[in-house]
C-alpha cells in the first residue's frame, strides 16, 4: 500500500503566489497546516510527504536550494531558504526559427523573441496578417479604406483592429494603419455652419449639450442672429451629451475651418454631469474649451433662486470637485459661490431654461 503524501499542488500553489525571489522551508510548511490543520496534515504524510514534495519541485526546476542557509536538522533534511525559478519567457528553437525566417518582412517579430506567452496569444492574428501581406506583395498600391474595412478584410472581424488588443498588436509588430494602408473615422457629430468672418482668422465655436438648445440657437442663427455676449458664432455644434467626448475629433474634417484658430466653447446643464461633460472634453482632447459663461450667467440669472432637486433619470450623478472648481474659476467669485451652493444642495439647472426666446432677447442687436 502506497504511503500517503501531501498534495503536491498545495505546495505548488503557494510557490506561485509569492512575489519575493526567496521562499522559507518553514513559511511552506506553516501554510499547509495553517489549510490542512494539524490532523489533516498528519493524514497527508506530514513533514516526509511535505519534504518529498520540496524535492519534487527542485528536480522540476521550479526552485533551488540556498545551500549557504543551511540544514534544517530534520529528518530527511531540507534546507532552510529556497530560490524560486522564474522560468524565461521566451519560445523553443522551433518556434524561434518561425519568428526569425517565416513570418513577412513587414512584421516585426521580435517582441515575441523574448515574449513567448504574447506570441501564443497572437499567433492567429500574426498568421493572418502575414497571409494578407503575402497575397498583397505591393502594399503601397492599394487604395486607402477604413480600419474597420480593413480589419474584416484582413482578420474577419471588423472592431478587431482598433481595438485594445488591436492596437497593442500593431505596436507588437511594428505596423500602422498608415502602413496597412487604411484610416481611423471619427464619430460625427451635427453641426450648422453660420457666417464666416471677412478680414479675421480667428472663428468661435460653440457646442452645445442638449438637442432642444442647438436648435433653437440653429432657428436663431439662421435669421442673422449669430452673436452673445459680443462673441459671434461661425460653427454650432450639438454635442449629444457624453457622445461628443467620441465624436469631437469629428472636427477634423471639417475642412472650412482648419485654416482658422479656433475659439471653443461649451455650454449645457449647470449641474455635476454637465460640468464634467466639459471638463472631459477639454482634458481628454488637450485643447482649451471655455464655458460660455454668458449663457451659463444669464441662466443662473433667470432661474438660479428657483433651482429643481436632481432627481429621477438625473439622479446619482457623480460629482467630480476637481471638475466644478476648474469650471467655476471662468466665473466671477461671487456667482462661483452661488452656483456652489446650488450644487451642494443638489439642486440644477437645465441649459433649457434658455428657451429660444430668452435666447433672441439675449443676442446682440446690430
Amino acid at each position: 500500500m502506497d504511503s500517503p503524501s501531501l498534495p503536491q499542488e498545495l505546495v505548488d500553489n503557494y510557490i506561485k503566489s509569492r512575489t519575493k525571489k526567496y521562499v522559507f522551508t518553514r513559511d511552506i510548511e506553516h501554510f499547509c497546516l495553517e489549510v490542512l490543520g494539524q490532523e489533516g496534515y498528519w493524514k497527508q504524510g506530514g513533514y516526509h510527504a511535505f519534504a518529498a514534495s520540496i524535492e519534487e519541485l527542485v528536480r522540476d526546476g521550479v526552485m533551488s536550494p540556498v545551500k549557504a542557509s543551511g540544514l534544517n536538522g530534520r529528518d530527511p533534511a531540507l534546507y532552510e531558504k529556497y530560490r524560486i525559478i522564474v522560468k524565461k519567457n521566451v519560445p523553443d528553437p522551433a518556434t524561434r526559427q518561425k519568428l526569425l525566417t517565416w513570418f513577412h518582412p513587414l512584421i516585426n517579430t521580435s517582441h515575441y523573441l523574448t515574449h513567448f506567452n504574447d506570441y501564443q496569444k497572437d499567433e492567429p492574428f500574426l498568421l493572418k496578417l502575414d497571409s494578407f501581406l503575402k497575397q498583397h506583395a505591393d502594399l503601397i498600391s492599394l487604395p486607402v479604406i477604413t480600419a474597420n474595412e480593413r480589419s474584416f478584410q484582413v482578420f474577419n472581424d471588423e472592431k478587431w483592429l482598433l481595438s485594445a488588443h488591436g492596437r497593442t498588436f500593431c505596436q507588437r509588430t511594428g505596423l500602422s494603419l498608415e502602413d496597412l494602408r487604411c484610416c481611423e473615422t471619427y464619430e460625427p457629430f451635427f453641426y450648422y455652419p453660420g457666417r464666416m468672418p471677412v478680414d479675421k482668422d480667428t472663428v468661435n465655436v460653440l457646442i452645445v449639450e442638449n438637442k432642444d438648445t442647438f436648435f433653437s440657437l440653429k432657428g436663431l442663427i439662421r435669421q442673422g442672429m449669430d452673436t452673445w455676449g459680443g462673441c459671434t458664432f461661425s460653427l454650432l455644434i450639438y454635442g449629444e451629451g457624453r457622445k461628443i467626448q467620441s465624436s469631437f475629433s469629428f472636427f477634423s474634417e471639417l475642412e472650412e475651418y482648419q485654416n482658422y484658430c479656433c475659439n471653443f466653447f461649451y455650454f449645457g446643464d449647470l449641474d455635476p454631469e454637465g460640468i464634467l461633460i466639459w471638463y472631459d472634453l477639454q482634458k481628454n482632447y488637450r485643447v482649451s474649451i471655455m464655458p460660455f459663461t454668458f449663457f451659463y450667467n444669464a441662466l443662473f440669472d433667470a432661474y438660479g433662486e428657483n433651482a429643481p432637486p436632481i432627481k429621477g433619470d438625473k439622479a446619482g450623478q457623480r460629482y467630480s470637485e476637481e471638475a466644478v472648481e476648474a469650471f467655476l474659476a471662468f466665473f466671477t467669485a461671487q456667482r462661483g459661490r452661488e452656483i456652489l451652493q446650488m450644487l451642494k444642495e443638489n439642486n440644477y439647472l437645465p441649459q433649457e431654461g434658455l428657451n429660444r426666446v430668452l435666447l433672441k432677447e439675449l443676442a446682440d442687436k446690430y
